[in-house]
């Protein structure tokens, strides 16, 4: 893919919002990535048959840049439970890591629907739920705990968004933690992941070539533009979140999923 000026801003660009986002909401910045570098991939010829693995991949190799910048905001600012993302990262990575491998061998098509309906879903649960009011120091079960950092991990695998879109509903939803710590604690967890389905989409070979620039099923010329914008972005995104009530961002980020879902749809 040749990089024009233009196209250099355009994907500048698209890393500042991902990366806003990646630091007020605790996600890796998919939720924007991923769709772009689908339309921005089908454009330059990359084969429909790893087109998603390809927008996937590269996502979450710029998430690794996005999500370490807003941890280092969200740290100074204390909000980051390393309690529960002590628990949470060993599952996160073997998941991440497991479906990169899966997500190579289905269909793009079922990986967007797999996603939409989990988007769908979390959406009106944070939606309809109120902030939960446990104290900082509430302490969930272990064995829980695992199973959300395996299950955060697989998602970031099948959908390319580094697993906070799955870890923010379940923080507060299952493990009852309140709002004021939800994207921090994701941010510190997601790193994870996204580090280890990232090295596997790197690593793994596709059906075809997908063109110059690729490694495995990342186009590594379109993280530095990404990245670029990500990095200091994300400090400007965790800085907000602190400043924000916890139940008004439930029902940002409720939103936020809502109208990415519906942009997968139409996809």
């Amino acid at each position: 893919m040749e990089m024009t000026f233009v196209l250099f801003l355009t994907f500048l660009g698209v890393g500042l919002a991902a990366g806003f986002l990646a630091g007020f909401v605790g996600v890796g910045g998919g939720i924007i990535m991923v769709p772009v570098l689908l339309e921005i991939f089908r454009n330059a010829g990359v084969p429909e048959d790893a087109v998603v693995q390809a927008a996937m991949g590269t996502s979450l190799s710029v998430a690794i840049f996005s999500v370490s910048s807003s941890i280092f905001r969200h740290q100074r600012q204390g909000n980051i439970r390393w309690q529960l993302v002590r628990w949470l990262a060993p599952g996160s990575m073997m998941g991440g890591w497991l479906a990169a491998y899966l997500a190579s061998r289905l269909p793009g098509s079922w990986l967007q629907m797999v996603l939409m309906v989990l988007m769908v879903f979390a959406a009106m649960r944070m939606l309809s739920s109120r902030e939960m009011q446990n104290s900082p120091d509430h302490k969930a079960a272990k064995w829980k705990v695992g199973l959300t950092g395996l299950g955060v991990g697989m998602v970031a695998g099948l959908s390319g968004l580094a697993g906070g879109i799955v870890l923010v509903p379940a923080l507060s939803l299952i493990l009852g933690l309140p709002g004021g710590w939800l994207a921090a604690t994701s941010s510190g967890t997601i790193i994870f992941s996204a580090l280890a389905a990232a090295v596997g989409y790197l690593t793994l070979s596709p059906p075809t070539s997908l063109g110059p620039g690729f490694f495995g099923y990342v186009c590594l010329p379109l993280v530095l533009p990404l990245a670029m914008g990500a990095i200091p972005a994300a400090q400007l995104g965790a800085f907000i979140n602190r400043r924000t009530e916890g139940d008004l961002f439930q029902k940002l980020f409720g939103g936020l999923l809502l109208l990415v879902a519906v942009r997968l749809l139409f996809q």
